[in-house]
């Protein structure tokens, strides 16, 4: 038991080395991530699916949607299944490779429901971007 809690005692008192306390730089890499900006909010395409899948944005707070590809073995294109009034559609992401990221601007339509998918082979995955005013 002595020996358990000292070998515990030691992983939790880890830090950086004194050479790398001396070198001052910052981590290459980290576990914590950075929330997006203010205004954005991101959904995030992994095993081949949207999350969340239906989203509800406030149109004064947050407009912008930012999709995160972070399923490397596809690439995808983000399409919008509303159609404006000449009939072209509402979003068309280009070609999103993993690691790519690509933002929508809500806040010029109005307030809907608004549909859009991507493609595995033949199957459709959906997704769904609320920006009405919850009641």
């Amino acid at each position: 038991m002595i020996v358990v809690l000292g070998i515990a005692a030691a992983a939790c008192s880890s830090g950086p080395s004194p050479a790398a306390l001396e070198r001052n730089e910052a981590p290459s890499t980290t576990t914590t991530t950075e929330p997006p900006p203010e205004g954005v909010v991101t959904v995030v395409i992994e095993n081949g699916k949207f999350t969340p899948a239906i989203l509800d944005i406030d149109l004064d707070d947050t407009p912008i949607v930012r999709w995160e590809h972070q399923d490397p073995p596809r690439e995808y294109t983000l399409l919008s299944s509303d159609r404006d009034e000449n009939g072209d559609r509402i979003f068309e992401s280009p070609l999103l490779q993993a690691g790519d990221t690509w933002e929508f601007d809500f806040s010029g339509l109005p307030p809907a429901i608004y549909r859009y998918n991507m493609f595995i082979g033949a199957q459709r995955i959906p997704g769904m971007i609320d920006t009405q005013e919850d009641l």
